[in-house]
């Protein structure tokens, strides 16, 4: 069993999303998350739970943003009821199987300030 937790400021997201704009959000959130935030101003929470949740997932896999790992590798979706889950691809699947994990529990949550996640891979 893996486990990473991330922690963020979401001023720090929302004032990156003001300053880099749309070339940020595509290159961290995949379309179906750029759907969910909406308004990254409006939404900065959301934005900034599913960046905690990517940086999360990748210290609970142990190799951060390295090995070839891309935000777009994890992608952060919600059941009905708000629970959120990961869909892993690309080269993080791969890791992970090589690594004999092949399950992933995400939690995230935020207050007016910051928004934390954790995830445990087994």
């Amino acid at each position: 069993m893996h486990i990473g937790i991330d922690i963020v400021q979401i001023e720090r997201i929302r004032t990156a999303s003001q300053r880099s704009g749309e070339g940020f959000m595509t290159r961290v959130y995949t379309e179906r998350e750029l759907a969910y935030i909406g308004n990254p101003e409006e939404n900065a929470e959301r934005a900034a739970g599913i960046w905690a949740a990517k940086e999360a997932a990748v210290k609970a896999l142990g190799t951060g943003f390295g090995d070839g790992i891309l935000f777009h590798d994890m992608e952060i979706e919600h059941e009905e009821r708000g629970r959120p889950y990961l869909v892993l691809a690309g080269r993080f699947r791969e890791v992970m199987q090589q690594s004999g994990l092949s399950a992933a529990s995400l939690s995230i949550s935020h207050c007016g300030t910051h928004a934390v996640a954790a995830v445990v891979l087994g």
